[in-house]
């Protein structure tokens, strides 16, 4: 058998140092089971005051011999995947920093940080890990004593804000349009409540859903309800939302161009702001930057005045042909705008 490296030595002597800090904590009381085959997690803490009621944090450790400080501050590497499995898991994901040679640790809510840290947020970020500073007074100690409890009990904003995302998510999946029109106005009267870059995060998941519902009546019915969002938060979205909205690999999104669409229509002067033009040629997405350039040459029409097409406009070598033995108003009618990109030609 292959010999075990030291780091893999000082990772289990952090683990059971881990288990036995949770489970020997004074008040209140937890039980911590090591988690086997769980990408991303190593622990299982689960709040025991009294009785058990499924009050669990899901814990992801990484130990050093000697942890890096600096100013006050711990320092933590997020990498990735362990950012997008954070996004995706209904329970609270923590990352608990261990410095093995004091036994001491600190602790990040993954979920938390995510929602507070624009970089993190975005799906398309193809950066490998996030550098993140953590206060030293946020042991893992303390946390098991009182904010770790008040997590794992489901208390506070954030869980408002992850429940929210899941009863989106699932009012979707039901393809029940008067459901999502109820969970949409929920999130409007919350949004003041929530910040930026959750909203940003709302808008992009909502387009992404509406894709996925794409070809049905009843998907369309509930695509135009999850529309409503980019109505409501779209002041608040940013190039980087947007570009994660519209973008589909090398590609773009037809749900994705229809909410910018919305962006146009209802927030045109500050999404001409953003420089959308620029970035998308800057990217290589020359068609989604015609449409954006026609939009804002354009600032008194809206989505449905471009139902024959945009006319002679020129943009980045691009020109619209309309089809032949077709009547482009059906197309647009069925496609929305992203039927303008099909139609575009080099000059």
């Amino acid at each position: 058998m292959p010999e075990r490296t030291s780091e893999q030595k000082i990772g289990d002597q952090g683990e059971q140092w881990l288990l036995s800090e949770i489970t020997s904590h004074p008040a209140p009381s937890w039980i911590a089971r090591r988690v086997e085959k769980d990408f991303g997690i190593d622990v299982e803490a689960e709040l025991s005051e009294n009785t058990v009621k499924g009050e669990i944090l899901k814990l992801q450790c990484k130990t050093s011999e000697i942890v890096l400080r600096q100013n006050g501050r711990v320092h933590f590497e997020i990498a990735r995947p362990y950012v997008d499995y954070a996004l995706a898991c209904r329970y609270p994901v923590i990352f608990v920093r261990i410095e093995l040679s004091t036994r001491q640790a600190w602790y990040l809510w993954l979920q938390d940080w995510i929602l507070m840290d624009a970089r993190a947020s975005d799906p398309v970020q193809d950066q490998g890990s996030y550098t993140v500073w953590v206060e030293e007074s946020q042991t893992l100690s303390s946390g098991l004593t009182n904010s770790l409890a008040e997590i794992a009990k489901w208390r506070g904003q954030t869980q408002l804000i992850l429940s929210l995302r899941d009863a989106m998510r699932a009012a979707a999946a039901t393809a029940n349009p008067g459901l999502v029109k109820q969970i949409v106005g929920v999130l409007s009267e919350a949004a003041p409540l929530l910040g930026n870059v959750f909203l940003g995060l709302i808008l992009r998941e909502a387009m992404d859903l509406g894709e996925q519902l794409r070809g049905t009546f009843e998907g369309y019915a509930v695509g135009e309800q999850l529309f409503a969002l980019a109505r409501t938060f779209g002041e608040k979205a940013s190039v980087e939302t947007i570009d994660a909205m519209v973008r589909r690999n090398d590609s773009y999104s037809r749900t994705g161009i229809i909410g910018l669409g919305i962006l146009y229509d209802t927030f045109h002067a500050r999404t001409s702001s953003l420089g959308l033009v620029d970035h998308f040629l800057a990217n290589k997405l020359p068609h989604v930057a015609y449409y954006c350039a026609l939009r804002e040459a354009n600032p008194g029409k809206g989505y449905w005045d471009f139902l024959n097409g945009p006319g002679d406009f020129v943009f980045a070598g691009l020109k619209f042909t309309p089809p032949k033995n077709w009547n482009f108003s059906d197309k647009y009618a069925n496609r929305g705008p992203s039927a303008i990109l099909d139609y575009l030609e080099g000059v």
